[in-house]
């Protein structure tokens, strides 16, 4: 007789996705309005975030326009979907920035841009839920570090390798500091290229059918959002399907 894993049900409960207007977010998003949830779609720009609560089901979905590299902008997230449904269960922030280049080959500002777009945006959306997580006791916090968060290195992307690792650093040091509360921690590496129009676009000679799929992907955030106490997942590593070589 097989014994099934006891799950969560999020039914009902609030969560907010960033980047809600990017290729990422969009099979997230959907996912989690499948399972029952209700989300805040928080972009910069609103007419995007508009665009995208509109293909979702009536009444599952608020726009919320916010600049996550400021305390504020994260801040009024927040308060957008506590006025509108009076809590917050989680957040999973898709909000981020890639780039390529050797080291000595980068200008300096991609330093600033990309330590922005990518560990001051987690630093600040994951600070300003904590304290509605911590008074429930309970909730998910989910971002998406990189491939080279895991393997410990980037050449070729070696800045953006560092803001990764970073923020992978950053989701396990608060899954620490919230010992004794029922918030799990996941942190998303996507161990290969992930199948969006803009891969697709800057990769024209690439087989697509190499790429991981982002429909996956949202399924597994799900999945680790609705795990029991018992068992949490908190580094989900996702891989790229095995092509056969050419002979």
């Amino acid at each position: 007789m097989l014994l099934s894993a006891p799950m969560r049900t999020i039914d009902g409960e609030v969560y907010l996705i960033t980047g809600g207007a990017g290729a990422i977010a969009h099979p997230i998003l959907a996912a989690f309005v499948d399972a029952g949830a209700r989300v805040g779609v928080v972009d910069r720009a609103e007419d995007r975030a508009r665009a995208r609560v509109a293909e979702l089901p009536t009444g599952r979905a608020i726009p919320i326009v916010a600049d996550l590299t400021s305390a504020e902008g994260a801040a009024s997230m927040v308060r957008a979907v506590e006025v509108t449904w009076g809590r917050l269960d989680g957040l999973v922030h898709t909000a981020g920035g890639f780039a390529m280049g050797n080291l000595d080959a980068v200008e300096a500002s991609e330093y600033d841009r990309l330590l922005d777009m990518n560990l001051r945006t987690t630093f600040h959306a994951v600070r300003a839920v904590l304290p509605s997580l911590r008074a429930r006791g309970a909730g998910f916090l989910c971002a998406f570090a990189s491939e080279p968060a895991l393997t410990g290195a980037a050449p070729g992307a070696a800045l953006y390798g560092a803001a990764k690792s970073a923020v992978a650093t950053l989701l396990h040091s608060v899954d620490g500091e919230l010992a004794g509360t029922d918030v799990a921690v996941s942190v998303v590496y996507p161990m290969g290229v992930v199948d969006t129009a803009a891969n697709r676009a800057a990769m024209p000679d690439a087989d697509p059918a190499g790429f991981i799929d982002p429909v996956d992907i949202a399924e597994a955030i799900v999945h680790a959002a609705r795990r029991s106490r018992r068992a949490r997942l908190r580094d989900l590593a996702i891989y790229p399907p095995r092509l056969r070589s050419a002979q």
